[in-house]
């Protein structure tokens, strides 16, 4: 069979920061490429072609890429050829996404997909192939050749573990793996990222993608150790609480580590018990921070905006806060109520949404509220959020965190062009239709 792999974007746009869609790389590992022909298109980096002459599509999507999704899934269903969407979107509403596919993937791929390329060829595939709990990916193997002459980040995607222990109320992760989590060997991770330096010429850093790097902590020690000796510049994401043990921090430093986006998500512990964001729960922000800086760690600041106990003041609280501390990045990211997540059911159930479904709703933009906050408009949330972003993005505000010589300055370029690329895309995908 001729297989398309298809990765659509927000509002059909090109963007800035793409980075390499690693679940075509896992699914292309489990494809058999004696029998089968795959191809990749990625909208955040080229057209995504209309008329391509395929026997499979195969899509994923998130939410805010859904309807988008549907509209490319229509077309392709319309000339007879058969339709599979994936992603964390089909994951938390497969009875949905089965309107506008002919096979819809919940969970992980692995153990599904090469059951699937037989049935399909049998002529008899399944409506929904599910995966509830994490399937074992230590030997998973990553096809990168799919990425091949493709223009992605110099920022290159590596998985470590997938899942995350925390259940935190917004967030889509705990929603599809329910507290679990599954890693990969780390002597296989050490022999891709080898790979990696060797054969991409663009490659300058390492980011795992990892939901959280330390889920588990032996293991993650044993990764950094040998990362150590590999002398590279690596980025991760992780919850806050891993800097109470400040060897590790070190150790993430010495290993190679320049930035890790930190889940601060609110500066009010009203609203961090709200989230049920017990990593957070003992609040000493100003000592994590002091902790990542003394190692030279580039902190990516990372907020979830419009919870219950915020007011129009909160946007020049938060904005004091992210100036004073000079983070390399902040994301002001107004709460956006996820179908399949504790946090829409709450506010369905308050009668606080604005849209029946929001991501297919044509008069939703990217960067409108979903809901009704609280204490404050719908009017001065929507100002609110856009404000922290332009502000702390002007190129007076760049170059002021620049000179902080605790992290941000050491690492000159990287803080130059990834800020440069973050404040185009603020501009590029404000008010877009998805």
């Amino acid at each position: 069979m001729k297989i398309a792999f298809l990765r659509p974007n927000l509002g059909g746009q090109r963007s800035n920061d793409a980075i390499e869609p690693l679940g075509f790389a896992v699914l292309s590992g489990l494809t058999d490429r004696n029998k089968h022909e795959v191809l990749l298109f990625d909208e955040r980096i080229e057209n995504i072609p209309m008329d391509l002459e395929v026997d499979l599509v195969v899509i994923t999507t998130f939410t805010l890429t859904a309807k988008r999704a549907y509209t490319i899934a229509d077309n392709y269903r319309k000339k007879g050829i058969y339709v599979v969407i994936g992603g964390y979107h089909a994951s938390l509403m497969p009875e949905e996404v089965q309107e506008y596919a002919d096979t819809v993937f919940v969970g992980s791929a692995e153990g599904n997909w090469e059951k699937f390329l037989i049935e399909l060829e049998n002529g008899h595939p399944q409506k929904v192939y599910e995966e509830i709990k994490l399937p074992d990916i230590s030997e998973v193997v990553y096809d990168r050749s799919l990425f091949k002459d493709k223009k992605y980040s110099f920022v290159v995607p590596v998985q470590f573990g997938r899942g995350c222990m925390h259940q935190c109320e917004f967030c889509t992760i705990g929603s599809v793996h329910k507290g679990d989590y599954a890693h990969r060997k780390v002597e296989l991770v050490i022999e891709e990222i080898k790979e990696i330096f060797r054969t991409n010429k663009r490659a300058k850093v390492i980011y795992f993608v990892d939901d959280n790097i330390f889920a588990n902590k032996k293991k993650a020690l044993h990764l950094f150790n040998e990362l150590k000796k590999l002398k590279i510049k690596w980025a991760c994401q992780g919850s806050i609480d891993i800097a109470k043990d400040e060897d590790l921090v070190k150790l993430m430093s010495e290993s190679g580590c320049i930035e890790m986006l930190l889940g601060f998500e609110n500066i009010n512990i009203m609203n961090i018990k709200k989230m049920n964001k017990k990593s957070n729960y003992d609040f000493d922000y100003e000592n994590i921070i002091r902790i990542f800086k003394k190692h030279r760690i580039l902190v990516h600041a990372s907020y979830v905006i419009g919870y219950d106990y915020d007011t129009k003041d909160y946007f020049q609280e938060i904005l004091d806060f992210s100036n004073k501390h000079k983070f390399f990045l902040a994301g002001f990211n107004p709460a956006l109520p996820i179908p399949g997540t504790p946090f829409y059911d709450r506010l369905k159930n308050e009668g606080r949404l604005l849209y029946d479904k929001w991501w297919l709703d044509d008069d939703f933009r990217y960067g409108k509220a979903a809901y009704t906050p609280h204490n404050m408009t719908v009017e001065e949330f929507e100002a609110g959020i856009l404000r922290c972003k332009v502000e702390y993005n002007t190129h007076k505000n760049i170059w002021l965190r620049l000179f902080d010589g605790a992290a941000n300055f050491r690492h000159a370029l990287i803080f130059l062009a990834v800020n440069y690329i973050n404040r185009k895309e603020i501009y590029n995908k404000k008010g877009i239709k998805l």
